[in-house]
C-alpha cells in the first residue's frame, strides 16, 4: 500500500511539474505574441506613413493602371499587376510609390522598358488572373 502511496505522490509531482513547466511556456508565448503583434502594429504604422509620403493612400486592386512602357500606353488592373508576391511590379504598382514614380506628359507611369516584352508580361499575368488555380 506504501507502494501505491508513494507512486501516487510522485505522479502528482510529476504533473504538477509539467503543468507548471507549461504554464510558463504559455505565458512565454503570450509574451511573444504581444511583442510580434506590437512590431506588426509598427510596421503597418510605417507601411501607411509610407504610402501618405511617397504614394497612393486609397490605391485598390481594382484601380486601372496607364503604363507608357517604351512609348506604348499599357492598360491593366493594379491587382494584375501585382498578383505576385515579392515581386518588383508588386512593389511598384501597389500604390505606395506611386508619388515617386516617373511620369510622361499625360500623367501615365513611365517605364523605360522594351514595350514588346512588357506588353508579354502583362498579358501573363492576365492570363493567370482568369486561369483557375489547379490549371495555370
Amino acid at each position: 500500500m506504501e507502494q501505491i502511496s508513494n507512486a501516487s505522490k510522485k505522479l502528482k509531482t510529476a504533473h504538477d511539474n509539467i503543468e507548471r513547466d507549461y504554464k510558463a511556456q504559455i505565458d512565454k508565448f503570450s509574451s511573444k505574441e504581444e511583442d510580434l503583434l506590437t512590431r506588426l502594429s509598427d510596421l503597418d504604422k510605417r507601411k501607411l506613413e509610407n504610402a501618405e509620403a511617397n504614394g497612393n493612400v486609397d490605391a485598390a486592386d481594382d484601380d486601372v493602371v496607364e503604363i507608357n512602357a517604351g512609348g506604348k500606353v499599357v492598360t491593366a488592373k493594379r491587382s494584375t499587376l501585382t498578383q505576385l508576391k515579392g515581386t518588383r511590379l508588386k512593389a511598384l504598382f501597389s500604390g505606395r510609390w506611386d508619388k515617386k514614380l516617373q511620369r510622361d506628359s499625360n500623367g501615365r507611369i513611365f517605364l523605360d522598358v522594351n514595350s514588346v516584352c512588357f506588353q508579354a508580361i502583362v498579358d501573363y499575368l492576365n492570363e493567370m488572373t482568369i486561369s483557375p488555380e489547379d490549371n495555370p
